[in-house]
């Protein structure tokens, strides 16, 4: 059996801005840079997974039946555009509940794989925190990148801080040699 490729994204700052814990889908509002880098990522044959801490649930400032309708609001603003995600995985606790699905660890890296037949060593974590890159390093994905960091600097950890999804995903048809072939078509 084929194993797949993947993209792991995180939510907040990441593909959506970061506007705290959010709850009303009316607030919801995604980087419309992000959405050529997600569809060419999905035409070379990336599964785009998003995973997602949301304590906000174990907080108590939203539901999970509210944290739904946000993640379908931020589907739908992506879909208008084209892209579609594979699955979205979400961890509702806080640090201290101690749990194994909570970014930096690696448990909803580990689920999507199984899940989705996702070989983690040719896929790609992109995230803007050390704990979405910290969970990429632990699962064993191939690169992971650091949005909003210093640009350029590879760490020996095999994180690459990028500015952007658009710059992490151009790196990543390259690495995958997807790029060159883009290139040459237009």
């Amino acid at each position: 059996m084929t194993l797949n490729k993947a993209v792991f994204l995180d939510r907040d700052g990441t593909i959506m801005f970061d506007s705290g814990y959010v709850s009303d889908p009316e607030k919801v509002d995604i980087f419309d840079e992000t959405v050529e880098a997600l569809k060419a990522l999905k035409e070379a044959g990336y599964l785009l997974v998003v995973v997602t801490n949301q304590s906000g649930i174990a907080r108590g400032y939203f539901n999970m039946d509210e944290l739904e309708k946000v993640n379908s609001r931020m589907c739908e603003l992506f879909k208008e555009h084209g892209v579609l995600f594979d699955k979205i995985y979400v961890c509702p606790h806080r640090d201290e509940d101690r749990c194994t699905c909570r970014k930096p660890l690696p448990g909803l890296i580990f689920k999507a794989a199984r899940e989705l037949d996702i070989d983690v060593s040719v896929s790609f974590m992109i995230g803007n925190s050390r704990s979405d890159v910290h969970a990429g390093i632990s699962a064993g994905c191939k690169l992971n990148f650091l949005i909003g960091a210093e640009k350029g600097s590879l760490s020996k950890d095999n994180t690459l801080s990028v500015g952007s999804v658009g710059d992490a995903a151009e790196i990543i048809l390259t690495v995958d040699g997807t790029f060159d072939k883009m290139e040459s078509q237009q």
